[in-house]
């Protein structure tokens, strides 16, 4: 009898870690599904040819903002706004986990001012970042 009380408070001190973990991510899984798309870390400022940090990310999220954390579908990411011609390289497609697409190696080749990455993934509303600089 202990070893069952011992496997279901483990089970409840693991479910209480993931809710603690998905709220530091910014998590909050609803069980709805995933409308559109959300660059929760934006691409930063860098110099061209070199990697974008942090790793941009995107997640899927439902028509309440909340994470849709079912969703496994790929993410594409490409340039918008390309005001320096740049070439966007790196992996541009990304499997979610739990919602969440990381594009952790992007790099723009040319310099230019106001560059956007947009987000694009099956059934979902696309999204388009905030813009970002590249630096010769």
């Amino acid at each position: 009898m202990r070893a069952a009380h011992r496997m279901v408070a483990a089970a409840m001190l693991a479910a209480a870690c993931e809710g603690r973990l998905n709220h530091i991510l910014g998590i909050a899984g609803s069980g709805n599904s995933a409308t559109h798309l959300v660059f929760t870390v934006q691409p930063s400022n860098t110099t061209a040819s070199l990697v974008i940090t942090p790793a941009v990310v995107v997640v899927a999220q439902d028509a309440s903002g909340n994470a849709d954390t079912t969703y496994t579908n790929s993410v594409i990411v490409a340039l918008g706004a390309n005001p320096g011609g740049g070439a966007l390289s790196g992996t541009l497609t990304a499997a979610s986990a739990r919602g969440v697409a990381t594009f952790g190696n992007l790099h723009v080749s040319n310099a230019g001012t106001g560059y956007t990455l947009t987000a694009a993934a099956p059934l979902l509303t696309s999204a388009t970042s905030a813009a970002f600089n590249i630096t010769p």
